[in-house]
């Protein structure tokens, strides 16, 4: 294979990893709507007679996770777990729990693009800039052990750990080094790097990395010989299993499935004019 290592370092450093001072820029809109959230709740329970109150909040998804990639759009996302007590907030349904959440976070949150919004996993608000904050809502309870067991409000609420994930993250890349993180962020930037490809999400490409990623030195080397086993490992099953629980799918709906067969055929595709390199 040409050794393009040199070529492929520089890439990576300058068009894939996320700069500081833009990853400073994102903690700080976190900082700034959580406290946001926190003040027009306490404004909602002044108005309604209610004592909500957020008990511990989590940080989760790509910045979490350290795999968070440039983007030419500047449509950087953002996702938050905020938790409640179970006691606190008693029998809401998970729609009567995200339609308070967005009516605090209106009392505070003027001038951006769209207004904040309860998706079905979460409460969205979009920034001018395209920036987007997901807080995904949970509640928690002790168990006869005296630790705690979460529930995430979705569709109904389900059990779910809010931190399961960046936990199974982080014990991935104990196991196989920084590679797995590299490999990842390269990952994500191939699926994005044309507007109009319908890919998988940030957790699939970070799962399927985590299967499939080689520990060659040469960073070249590395991304295309994963790529190659992740090929592989797709022509067999695009089946893809939460990596805390795996009972469950990644894969909800047929538009997900559909976005595997994408993700599979795009490989093949780029697999083969890869194959100048030898």
């Amino acid at each position: 294979m040409i050794d393009l290592d040199k070529e492929f370092r520089k890439f990576y450093s300058t068009y894939v990893v996320l700069p500081r001072q833009e990853l400073i820029k994102l903690r700080e809109k976190k900082r700034l709507n959580i406290e946001r959230l926190k003040s027009g709740l306490i404004e909602y329970n002044d108005e309604n007679g209610t004592n909500y109150k957020i008990v511990d909040i989590v940080e989760q998804g790509s910045v979490a996770m350290s795999t968070v990639i440039q983007n030419e759009n500047k449509d950087y996302d953002i996702d938050i777990a905020i938790i409640f007590d179970e006691d606190n907030i008693a029998d809401l349904t998970p729609i009567k729990i995200k339609n308070i959440i967005v009516k605090s976070l209106k009392k505070k949150c003027t001038n951006f693009k769209i207004a904040p919004e309860a998706k079905t996993n979460c409460v969205r608000i979009v920034y001018a800039g395209n920036y987007h904050i997901d807080f995904a809502i949970y509640k928690r309870k002790r168990n006869r052990n005296q630790t705690f067991i979460y529930e995430h409000a979705g569709s109904e609420w389900r059990e779910r750990d809010p931190r399961s994930i960046n936990r199974w993250y982080q014990e991935q890349i104990n196991l196989k080094s920084e590679k797995l993180r590299h490999a990842t962020r390269l990952s994500k930037m191939f699926c994005k790097s044309r507007s109009y490809w319908e890919m998988p999400g940030g957790l699939i490409q970070s799962v399927l990395c985590s299967e499939s990623v080689f520990s060659y030195e040469k960073m070249d080397e590395m991304f295309y010989y994963t790529l190659v086993s992740i090929r592989d490992r797709l022509s067999n099953d695009i089946e893809v299993l939460n990596p805390t629980n795996c009972e469950l799918s990644l894969l909800l709906t047929m538009k997900d499935k559909q976005k595997m067969n994408n993700l599979l055929n795009r490989l093949n595709n780029q697999i083969e004019k890869l194959q100048v390199l030898f």
